[in-house]
């Protein structure tokens, strides 16, 4: 009988710890424990991060584990966003809130099934689209404004769901290139500045919680959006030379 070395399978338990995680966020929304629901959401995004990493840093990268982290992505990313803001939010909208969850899960299956097939082709520095958990934490903004009780403003909480889940699903299948963290080279003094930056969200993420998980979706947010226009600035720009 052929023997496996134990550390060819870590990443792939790592992928079955985000797709649990996944599932439990579907279990916790039919419940209607939106907390919950959201933090597996969040915790199935960290268990997806490192997975590839670890892959990565023992060099047991393998087909099968990226079949198994892209149905991982799909349920924890695809389906169980659209389906806590269902049924949070856009379910007041009747069958056109529907539709919306549709959209943004059939995005999402085809954003990942792009992504395998021009990551077989060659390993891309940049994205093309956003990727789908960044896509998964916009679309959960309108959570993190309940839970951190946003009282500043009147927000209808469904048109916004409805908005964020329609631009979230066209920026996963668009080709507005993304940069992607595996590019990203630093030296040791940016390097230094960037554990100190990572410490700080840390010590806020602990401390205020909701609130910087809003301010950290929000800003990708805007970084979406920016990345968007000079995308089609700098197309119409080429085009009518």
């Amino acid at each position: 009988m052929r023997e496996y070395p134990f550390t060819r399978f870590i990443p792939n338990l790592i992928t079955m710890m985000s797709l649990i995680a996944g599932i439990s966020s579907i279990k916790f929304s039919i419940q209607g424990n939106w907390q919950l629901a959201v933090l597996m959401i969040m915790l199935a995004a960290f268990f997806d991060f490192f997975d590839g990493w670890v892959a990565r840093k023992l060099k047991k990268s393998s087909q099968f584990g990226a079949e198994l982290d892209s149905l991982s992505d799909f349920i924890s990313f695809g389906l169980a966003p659209s389906l806590l803001i269902n049924l949070c939010f856009t379910f007041k909208l009747g069958q056109i809130g529907w539709i919306f969850s549709l959209f943004y899960t059939v995005c999402a299956a085809l954003r990942l099934a792009r992504f395998n097939i021009e990551n077989m082709k060659e390993k891309s520095t940049t994205f093309f689209g956003i990727p789908s958990p960044a896509a998964a934490g916009i679309v959960m903004i309108p959570m993190y404004l309940i839970f951190v009780e946003f009282k500043y403003l009147q927000i209808n909480f469904e048109i916004l769901s409805a908005l964020l889940i329609v631009f979230s699903g066209v920026m996963m299948i668009s080709r507005v290139p993304t940069p992607s963290l595996k590019s990203i080279k630093l030296n040791s003094l940016y390097f230094r500045i960037m554990i100190i930056f990572v410490a700080i969200i840390l010590i806020f993420l602990i401390t205020y919680f909701w609130q910087t998980t809003l301010v950290i979706a929000f800003a990708y947010l805007i970084l979406a959006i920016f990345n968007l226009f000079f995308y089609f600035f700098r197309f119409f720009s080429t085009t009518s030379r």
